[in-house]
């Protein structure tokens, strides 16, 4: 080999060393920079004999990519289902600690038998009164938790469209960068990183289908085939709120929908299914129950006019099929019991029409009631419940499946966790940096950087002790 080429050699291997320890210490300074994949920068061997880099190539591994998007997508629809769901079950009480909606039941029951036993009591008579208000203000407070629960479900649904139009307009704009970077650079590389993680934070909010160009530009869909990203083009999504229904573009996506080319996974999808589903058979639950109170009232007092309301009452009407959405919260007892307000507390021993006080002993009315306990409530089978329970048994078992709801989104969102904790561990051990063999690599590196500069610096004296001699 010729001095000259020898020379070129050296220099070639010295730049080549010197981009190298470059990318691996790119790889050091971000070993805990989250998103950060792990870059190598190959050596490839010229046809004239010299050394350099070849592209820049990112450590990933694409199908634990896509199972951690599957997974983490998976978990973040669990988490807000349950997230949602834990906050009205904490406040609506457990079987047996007196303060559910089941336990006012049963002591309201407990207060009816009492009076039975001493139907002339204004003591007695008393004690019904505050059972049956204590029961109204149970299902009445636990009607307007599931509103606002509601309520916080449409602003996060509202607040995740936003997020993720913004993820959209980022993503759009980072294609169109990928396209501008030099092929292969250390810099194309690391928007490669920046793909991943806007690519991943979309993934939690809608669950998504993913196509990366060779050079690393996305293509999104959504998993039922909407297309959401083309290039720099974004189909941003909007909610409607009152209908109910979320677009991409002029393309209804809504979740669970039949008509729908949406998707199943993600945050949204989580606040949809609470919107959707959990909510509203929850509402319909506490309402038969209030039916149960209002309807069964009524029914066993035989000193009611037809039209005329019971104990309870729908906000001081008789119940009225019709209006059954929403009764629970509407749910009051009636004003003829209450003597601030002018009522007889001897109605609830004689009946709520009764004109005149019966019998301070007749203890027949108030028999009638507490048998109406025991009366099939014949719920509606969109409660999830059993229909031919009584009133009695209903509170208990509507507790307990709202408990049990509450409790089945706990354990789905620990497994989807697990799940996706699993892959991301897996992930990162392939595609992460280990400060170990990079300070290897860089002492390798440096080595290598070494021979070259001696050998420059031998080729150079040569040269020189060559010009000395003419």
């Amino acid at each position: 080999m010729s001095l000259t080429g020898a020379l070129q050699a050296s220099t070639s291997g010295l730049r080549t060393a010197q981009m190298q320890s470059e990318a691996t210490s790119r790889n050091i300074a971000n070993a805990s920079t989250e998103g950060y994949v792990r870059k190598e920068l190959p050596q490839v061997t010229t046809a004239g004999g010299l050394v350099q880099t070849g592209e820049a190539r990112r450590e990933v591994d694409a199908s634990l990519n896509r199972m951690y998007r599957q997974h983490s997508s998976a978990m973040a629809r669990e988490q807000a289902i349950y997230e949602a769901v834990g906050e009205y079950t904490a406040t609506l009480g457990q079987p047996g600690d007196g303060l559910s909606p089941a336990d006012r039941l049963t002591d309201l029951r407990s207060s009816m038998i009492a009076l039975v036993n001493n139907p002339g009591s204004n003591a007695a008579q008393n004690g019904v009164a505050s059972s049956a208000q204590e029961m109204v203000t149970s299902l009445n407070q636990s009607s307007d938790m599931l509103a606002r629960v509601g309520g916080e479900v449409d602003m996060e649904i509202k607040y995740d469209v936003s997020d993720f139009n913004e993820t959209l307009h980022k993503i759009t704009s980072l294609n169109k960068q990928i396209s501008d970077a030099p092929p292969g650079s250390l810099g194309a590389a690391d928007l490669g990183d920046q793909m991943d993680v806007l690519v991943e934070n979309a993934s939690k909010l809608i669950d998504m289908q993913v196509r990366r160009s060779t050079d690393g530009r996305a293509t999104l869909y959504t998993a039922g085939g909407t297309p959401l990203v083309d290039g720099d083009q974004a189909s941003y999504i909007t909610y409607d709120q009152v209908a109910g229904k979320l677009f991409a573009g002029k393309t209804e996506i809504t979740p669970d929908s039949t008509d729908a080319r949406g998707f199943q996974n993600g945050s949204l999808a989580g606040l949809f299914a609470v919107k959707k589903d959990v909510l509203p058979r929850f509402q319909l639950q506490l309402d038969e129950m209030a039916r149960g109170l209002v309807q069964g009232f009524e029914g066993a007092d035989a000193s009611l006019a037809p039209g005329q309301a019971g104990l309870f009452t729908d906000a001081g009407a008789a119940f009225d099929p019709a209006k059954l959405e929403g009764l629970a919260g509407r749910i009051s007892v009636n004003a003829a019991v209450d003597p601030a307000q002018g009522g007889q507390l001897s109605r609830l021993r004689d009946g709520i029409g009764a004109t005149t006080p019966g019998a301070a002993g007749d203890s027949t009315q108030i028999e009638a009631f507490v048998s109406m306990f025991d009366d099939p409530l014949s719920a509606d089978p969109g409660t999830g419940l059993e229909t031919s329970l009584s009133l009695r048994d209903y509170g208990s078992n509507m507790i307990s499946a709202q408990e049990f709801e509450g409790t089945r989104a706990q354990e789905r969102f620990a497994a989807a966790r697990t799940a996706a904790e699993t892959v991301n561990g897996t992930r990162q051990g392939i595609q992460g940096v280990n400060i170990d063999d990079e300070m290897q690599k860089l002492i390798t590196i440096q080595q290598s950087y070494a021979a070259n500069s001696k050998m420059m610096t031998a080729v150079m004296k040569m040269m020189d002790t060559l010009l000395e001699a003419v």
